[in-house]
C-alpha cells in the first residue's frame, strides 16, 4: 500500500498545553520533511583500526509554513504568536505528528509537550509564513482518532 502525504498531519495545539487540547492540523502548507538530526559521539578504540560511531540521541526538526488565509486554525494562532515575538516559554507549544499505522490509517501519533516554534519568514508576495518547529525532548507515543475535524490524542 502506497502512503500518501496526507496521512502524515502534524498538528499543534492551539490552547498551547492548557486542558483540554485542541490540536489542529498544519494543513495548507506544502513542505512535510521531518528531519532527525541524529546527535553522535565517535570513540577511537585502541582495539578497532577505525573509529566507533554511536548516535546518542536526537534533536528533530520540522520546518513549516501555512498560507496566509484568514479562516485557517493554523494562520490565526501563528499570526497571534508571530506578532507577540515569543521567547522562552512563550515560544512554546505542544506538537502532535499522527502517521499511520500497519493498515494505513492515521492513527499513530507521537507528541512533543515543549516543542519551540521559531518564525521565519512572512512571505506576503507568495502567500505565506515560515517556522520551523524545534521537537524538544522525549516524544510521548499514542494513539489518534480523527473524526468531524476534532483530534483526540490518547497516551
Amino acid at each position: 500500500m502506497k502512503l500518501t502525504r496526507n496521512l502524515f498531519i502534524p498538528c499543534l495545539d492551539v490552547n498551547k498545553g492548557v486542558a483540554p487540547a485542541s490540536y489542529k492540523p498544519i494543513d495548507l502548507s506544502t513542505i512535510f520533511e521531518l528531519s532527525w538530526n541524529p546527535t553522535e559521539e565517535t570513540y577511537g578504540y585502541i582495539c578497532d583500526a577505525n573509529d566507533t560511531t554511536e548516535t546518542t540521541g536526537y534533536a528533530p526538526e520540522l520546518p513549516q509554513e501555512i498560507v496566509l488565509e484568514s479562516t485557517n486554525d493554523i494562520y490565526q494562532f501563528v499570526d497571534e504568536l508571530f506578532w507577540e515575538f515569543p521567547v522562552g516559554s512563550a515560544a512554546t507549544v505542544p506538537c502532535l505528528i499522527v502517521r499511520p499505522d500497519s493498515s494505513g490509517n492515521p492513527t499513530v501519533g507521537m507528541l512533543w509537550k515543549k516543542a519551540t516554534i521559531s518564525p521565519t519568514a512572512l512571505n506576503t508576495v507568495d502567500g505565506k509564513y515560515t517556522y520551523s518547529l524545534k521537537l524538544n525532548g522525549d516524544p510521548t507515543p499514542g494513539t489518534v482518532a480523527i473524526s468531524g475535524g476534532n483530534i483526540t490524542f490518547t497516551e
